[in-house]
Parts: structure tokens; C-alpha cells; sequence
């Protein structure tokens, strides 16, 4: 009697295994991705010099603050640091905040127009130029520029137009990163300087 009761209890608990087994087949099974969040990425590691400008208009595309600052020179990993040489009106119009201009600048002058920004508000960067110089361990870049952010300040264009010329250098981990950059105003037309000499006050 005993081993017939065990045998049907023993029938019993496969008979339910198969049943679970059988309702929760999908418990192992891959999901599908979930939908990015927002704050995209495309920085790609810039192992040449062109991937740096590619870097440089996907961070504002994505309004990316980090991926900005990346794509210039970080002194951790190199002996060289930023030199920003803004044009004329904005020396001398932000003189006291040209003087000491550091990657710190660039990261606050960023942040603080992007913080203007309406959150859906479109943004991009486009560069059109051309290498005059590409060596084994440095290269420069010259080409016009212009950069769209709706960041919504009073009596502040939203555009701004010009020139510029990059250099940039490789540092001790292989990678590229822009050293020293001029800003060359076109007339009539509101310069890069002035926007990072507005926002980094």
C-alpha cells in the first residue's frame, strides 16, 4: 500500500513538473532590447583624426556634454593642454574669461547652454572643411562651421557661423583629441567665441 501511495505521489510531482515546465517555457528565453533611453551615445573611440569631428557633431546632435569634453585633449593622459584662441570681439568683450580658458570652461559653458535648451529642442553642428595636415602623431583640421542650438535666451542668436582651425594630437593611450582650436569670425555673423564667452559666465 505504501509503495503504491509513493508511486502515485511520485506520478503526481512529474505530472506537475510538466506542467510548469510546459506554462514557463519562456522564463529562459532572450527578450527583446529595450527601447534606448534618452541621452543617446555615438562617441566612437577616435583612433583618427577624423572620427573626432564625427564625435564632435554627434555631441551636439545628442546634447552630450561628456562626449564633448571628450573630444578635447584631457591632460591626465597627455602632456599638452586646450588652447582656445577666440576671435577679436569676444577676447575683448569676455576678456577675464578668456584669460584662463581650460577644459573646465569648455564643460561649463556647454552644460550651461544646454541647460537653457527646451528639452526637444533640435541642436547640430556642422562642419565642412578638410585635413591640410595629417602626420603620425598629429594633424590639422580648417573648415567653416556652423552650430544650431534652440536654447531659448533673450537676445542671444540661436546660430552661430564662422571659421575655424583644429589641431589635434594623439595622446598615450593611441587616441585623438583636438589641442588648440581658432575661432575665425565671418562678418555679420555671430562667432563660436561669443556663445562659449556668454555661457561660461
Amino acid at each position: 500500500m505504501k509503495s503504491r501511495l509513493g508511486r502515485l505521489s511520485l506520478l503526481l510531482l512529474i505530472s506537475v513538473a510538466i506542467t510548469l515546465l510546459g506554462t514557463s517555457c519562456g522564463l529562459f528565453e532572450t527578450r527583446d532590447p529595450e527601447p534606448p533611453t534618452s541621452g543617446s551615445s555615438t562617441f566612437v573611440p577616435p583612433t583618427s583624426p577624423d572620427i573626432v569631428l564625427s564625435n564632435l557633431e554627434n555631441a551636439f546632435a545628442e546634447k552630450n556634454t561628456e562626449n564633448y569634453v571628450r573630444c578635447l585633449v584631457d591632460t591626465l593622459n597627455s602632456e599638452r593642454r586646450l588652447v582656445f584662441i577666440p576671435t577679436s570681439s569676444a577676447a575683448g568683450r569676455y576678456a577675464s574669461t578668456f584669460a584662463d580658458w581650460t577644459l573646465q570652461s569648455e564643460r561649463t559653458w556647454f552644460a550651461a547652454l544646454k541647460a537653457f535648451a527646451p528639452k526637444d529642442a533640435p541642436s547640430y553642428l556642422n562642419l565642412n572643411g578638410s585635413f591640410s595636415v595629417i602626420a603620425a602623431d598629429s594633424a590639422i583640421y580648417e573648415g567653416s562651421y556652423e552650430l544650431v542650438f534652440r536654447h531659448a535666451v533673450a537676445n542671444v542668436s540661436e546660430t552661430v557661423r564662422g571659421t575655424l582651425q583644429f589641431v589635434m594630437h594623439i595622446d598615450r593611450n593611441s587616441v585623438w583629441s583636438i589641442t588648440r582650436w581658432t575661432d575665425i569670425p565671418l562678418a555679420d555673423e555671430t562667432s563660436w567665441s561669443e556663445w562659449k564667452g556668454r555661457f561660461a559666465n
